[in-house]
Formats: C-alpha cells, structure tokens, sequence
C-alpha cells in the first residue's frame, strides 16, 4: 500500500533518514529511522505517540502532516526546524502525503531527509536527485484566497503589485485571519518563486533557542553545537517568513534589524561575516503601535519591515464572504472525507452568518469540520454547530428581531436580575422552538430543522406549553 509514496519520496532523494506513517487522528502508527551504520531500522520512541506530543511545539497549521490531511495535497520538500520531545533540535527536508481509503483520508506519510550546516543531506549516502524539479508548487497562491469580497479583491491586487518588488512586507491581522496564506502568496508571485520559502512562527520556539535557529550556530558556541545554517541561511535567494514576530524578545529584534540592515549574519560563536539575500515578509498579530508603546517591538525595526503593510480584515469586516467560505469548507471537506454533505439547514446557516467569529477564518473552518465530525445526515443543522457559536454571547439574533421584541427577551437584564445561565438557556430555547414551529407545516419538518427527533421535539412543545 506505502511502496508508491515511497517511490514518489525517492524522486527526491534516493534514500530517506525518516518515515513516519501517522492516523487521521495524528498518532504516530509506524516509525522507521535508518541507521546505515549498522545497516538496520530503528523506532526511537515515537511509536504510539500523538505527533504534537513527539513535537511539543508544532500545531495543526504548521504540522505539514495535519495540512495534507485537511486538504488531500501532497507536501513536498517542506524545509522544517523541529524540537522534538528528547530536547533534540533537527532540521530536515519533509516530504509529506495523504494516505487515502476509497474517498476517505485515513492519515498521511512523511518522509524526512536530515540536513547539515549547508542545508544538504548529513547523511552523506543519501543524495538528491538532479532531475527533480525544485518549483515549490504546493504553495499557496492569490487564487487561494477564496473571496466575493470587493475589499479582498483589491488586497489581492496590492499583493500581486507587492509581490513584484524586492521590499520587506509586514502582514497585520488577528489570528486566523490567513496571515501565512498571504506571505505564500507574496513569495509564489515574485521572482524568487524558484527559491526557497522559509516559515517560522517566533511564538513556536523557546526564546533560548530562537537566535541560533535563525543565525545558525558554530561548532563549540555552547555544549553539543555544531556548524549549521540558520533560517536566514536556508531562506538565501528566497524568503523568510517570521510569523508572530512581536513574541521575539526586544535584544534578538535589534540583531534581527542588523541582519535584514546589512544582509549580512553572523552565526552563534562564529566571528564569519556570510552575505545573506533574503526578503523577510513577518506577520503581527497586534497593532503595531500598541506594540511599540508597551515596549514589546522596537520602533526602528518597525519602520524597517513595515515598509510595505497589508492589514487583513476580520471575517466579520468581510461578512458576505461567509457563505462563501463555508460552501468551500463544505467541498473541501467532503473531498477529503468521503462525504456528501448538501450544506446547512436554513436555522443553522442563520446562526453561522450571525456569529461573530472572534477566531475568523479558522474558526469558521473548526466549526465546519466540528459538523462532518458530529453530523450523520447529508444536512447540517444546529446541533452540529459548536456551542461556543450558539451561545456567542455577541451574536445577534438570528431570529427576526420582532420574535424578541414580543416575547420581551433582554438577556442582559436577566442575568442582571438573578436568573442562571439555565434559565437563559432554557428562555432562548423556547424562542428557537416558537419560531420554527410557527414557521414549519408541521412537527415533522419543524424536527428536522431543529435536528433532533419528533418525542424530543413533543417533550418540548409540552415543557414550554407551545401548541
């Protein structure tokens, strides 16, 4: 079943240091690391284990095995810096793809090759293969942003003219926002699309190990350091994408500023000078200057890589691109899963189009998945909606608002005035079932909206006295 994965891993590179085979769950089922010396396979431990337990610091946007398995694409040739759960810090190149059953993805197989201070196979057997074409065509591209937008659409066209240029570019948005989507964007329409995109979320690695993944380090800098390159040297000739940048500590962003100012680094306990070619696209999840007046980003690094900025809205700045994006979801999912899933009911698409989504886009997309999770029927209703999206506090009412305004519901002034959280339950329930009753030819249609069974539905009818 694995031997045609294999095959396309062995395109690349003739021999691999790694394979991992990983359930749709993100458990490690299989893991085979090659010991040429003694000419044997060995499991070092990570058998059994989840792949965010292996990898403490990894999470499902950045885990390359979790991306394959959501879209069903291949990932090949990802460069990655990990810290494992031993405390070993590797860099290797992944390539990564989805293992399929009939029309359902079951899990996903990595192959790694481990890389050396020049960024090439440390294991000296293994070689690339010429013939292989380096294109990064996995990367997200401005068609990639699904929008309806008029305000997206124009930050699509800023991007394509951005892209063409050579300057810093600083992604301002909120999280789940698509910040990584866009810097991929930026890189895939320059015209150093045929070198290397380096990505590194600066929240992701502890603060001590920072500086020497981005500068690299010289062998005797500290115990157990040996010479190898930074991200700035694995990104030279393409871009580097510093990802929650103002997590950095104020000292490393005065290096960091050098860097990008002289295009030139110097790795831990080395006094070589190396030229760099980079461009440095960073992304910020807060107002910058928020950030400056609390001491959190230095002002002169700022106007350094804020040459060029693109803010991205929130989802709810850009709400007709809801539905959008959830019938997207909706296919995607169904593609990767094996479903025929039509959509939501007409109640609950009300209630995702009136959340506000304080996550933005990658909540909406949870919440999508959280339905092909929960639902058995070919419709989304309700109860296969989260909780946290029915009950948003914020959110609007999706019910005509003169339902409200006759059933005199003011939740604030109820809670104010002593009732529980059950009562205000129990009272929204009551509007829900009032209105669909009212609006549904009969108790058998009125369920289905509602998603759940006809004696659920008469117990409530009786609890609530509705007729």
């Amino acid at each position: 079943m694995f031997s045609g994965y294999l095959e396309q891993m062995s395109s690349i590179y003739d021999n691999m240091d790694s394979v991992l085979i990983i359930n749709e769950k993100g458990y490690v089922e299989y893991a085979a690391f090659i010991n040429e010396d003694k000419e044997t396979i060995e499991n070092i431990g990570y058998t059994g284990k989840h792949l965010f337990e292996v990898y403490p610091n990894m999470t499902p946007e950045t885990s390359s095995v979790f991306q394959v398995m959501k879209t069903g694409e291949p990932i090949i040739e990802e460069m990655q810096t990990q810290l494992d759960y031993t405390g070993n810090v590797k860099t290797f190149s992944c390539s990564t793809y989805p293992i399929g059953l009939g029309d359902k993805i079951i899990g996903a197989i990595s192959g790694a090759v481990y890389l050396d201070k020049e960024g090439k196979p440390s294991n000296t057997t293994i070689h690339r293969r010429k013939e292989f074409n380096t294109k990064r065509d996995h990367l997200y591209r401005i068609d990639d942003i699904i929008t309806e937008d008029e305000q997206m659409d124009r930050l699509k066209e800023r991007i394509l003219r951005i892209a063409a240029g050579d300057s810093p570019v600083m992604i301002i948005g909120d999280t789940g926002t698509g910040k990584e989507l866009v810097a991929q964007s930026v890189h895939s329409h320059s015209h150093r699309v045929g070198g290397p995109f380096i990505s590194q979320n600066c929240s992701a690695i502890p603060i001590g190990l920072l500086e020497s993944t981005l500068f690299g380090t010289s062998k005797g800098a500290y115990t157990g350091a040996e010479d190898r390159k930074g991200l700035f040297e694995l990104a030279d000739g393409g871009s580097l994408f510093l990802d929650e940048l103002n997590s950095m500590e104020i000292g490393l962003q005065g290096k960091i500023l050098k860097a990008i100012e002289d295009q030139q680094i110097r790795r831990v306990g080395d006094e070589k000078i190396r030229k760099i070619n980079v461009r440095i696209i960073s992304a910020l999840n807060h107002d910058p200057k928020t950030l400056i007046e609390e001491g959190l980003m230095r002002s002169d690094l700022y106007y350094r890589l804020g040459v060029v900025q693109l803010r991205l809205p929130n989802l709810i700045e850009r709400k007709s691109d809801i539905p959008v994006l959830i019938n997207y979801f909706i296919k995607s999912y169904n593609r990767t899963t094996g479903r025929h899933i039509s959509g939501y009911s007409d109640l609950a698409l009300a209630v995702m189009l009136n959340h506000t989504w304080p996550g933005n886009i990658r909540e909406l997309r949870n919440a999508v998945e959280y339905g092909f999770n929960i639902s058995a029927d070919d419709i989304l209703t309700i109860s296969d909606i989260p909780d946290n999206v029915i009950y948003d506090s914020e959110n609007q009412s999706f019910i005509p608002q003169t339902e409200f305004d006759d059933a005199n519901l003011h939740y604030e002034q109820l809670l104010t005035s002593g009732h529980s959280l059950t009562e205000l339950v129990e009272s929204y329930e009551e509007q829900i079932i009032r209105y669909i009753i009212n609006n549904s030819k009969n108790t058998t249609e009125a369920a289905s909206k509602l998603g759940i069974s006809r004696p659920t539905l008469r117990y409530k009818l009786s609890k609530y006295e509705i007729e």
